[in-house]
């Protein structure tokens, strides 16, 4: 193979990962977004609506947070967004991941992705332990803002993911100066790790000449995985309902 070849083969690739780095720096900017306006100011309101339906007595009482029930700062506000920023990025990461996969349902991936998350996000936030789920009252409200929360999350990211993905979408025609800095958020080991999985597996689906076995081999440990995570979850979430009720 002589130099030009080479040369030729790098341009092409080069030319191919491009869309997917800027699909890499969409999804950072949906998730951080998304994670920002439904995770923190959406919890807010939801926090609020449990104050109000709790009565006093929670007034003052430090949340598993902690933050103070009752009282509602800006600097308390701040500092949810910040943190559900960051968990919206690793989220809406994670969905790049199974994008290829979930592409399967057709039409049904987003309401898929609005039960997926709501199920696996509202395991991961309900519990028994602590006192917020405990004080707040009714506690099948509470299960149900979280979880819609959690729920609206996918729904809002897998749309915006899916049609971030086309090859005509927004993030192929801004430009590099935009895109560049979302991905400075890679420098960060738990974000790089699941980034890498995105763009190694998003490659794999783009790409012509991939092994069929092997795709449909990898298409079938997603489905298992998936579907392992959420009956999981689903078991965790029922349980925890059950106990507080």
């Amino acid at each position: 193979m002589d130099k030009l070849t080479v040369t030729v083969t790098e341009m092409r690739r080069s030319e191919a990962l491009e869309p997917l780095v800027r699909l890499l720096s969409a999804t950072v900017v949906i998730g951080a977004v998304s994670g920002a306006v439904i995770g923190g100011l959406g919890g807010r309101v939801a926090m609020r609506i449990l104050f109000l339906t709790s009565g006093p007595a929670v007034k003052g009482l430090e949340s598993d947070d902690g933050f103070q029930i009752g009282r509602f700062t800006l600097g308390n506000t701040v500092s949810l967004v910040i943190v559900t920023t960051f968990i919206g990025v690793v989220a809406a990461l994670l969905y790049l991941v199974a994008r290829p996969f979930a592409a399967r349902l057709g039409g049904f991936a987003v309401p898929a992705m609005a039960l997926f998350y709501g199920v696996l996000g509202g395991a991961m936030m309900v519990h028994r332990g602590g006192i917020d789920f405990v004080v707040l009252r009714p506690p099948l409200l509470a299960v149900a803002l979280f979880v819609s929360i959690c729920s609206g999350f996918g729904a809002v990211v897998a749309r915006l993911v899916n049609a971030a993905s086309h090859d005509d979408a927004w993030p192929q025609s801004r430009s590099r100066w935009l895109l560049g800095p979302p991905l400075l958020l890679l420098v960060f080991p738990p974000f790089l790790v699941v980034a890498i999985g995105a763009l190694a597996v998003n490659w794999e689906d783009r790409a012509t000449g991939h092994s069929p076995f092997i795709w449909n081999a990898l298409n079938l440990g997603a489905a298992i995985v998936m579907s392992g995570l959420f009956l999981l979850g689903a078991v965790d979430l029922a349980r925890d309902i059950a106990g507080l009720t």
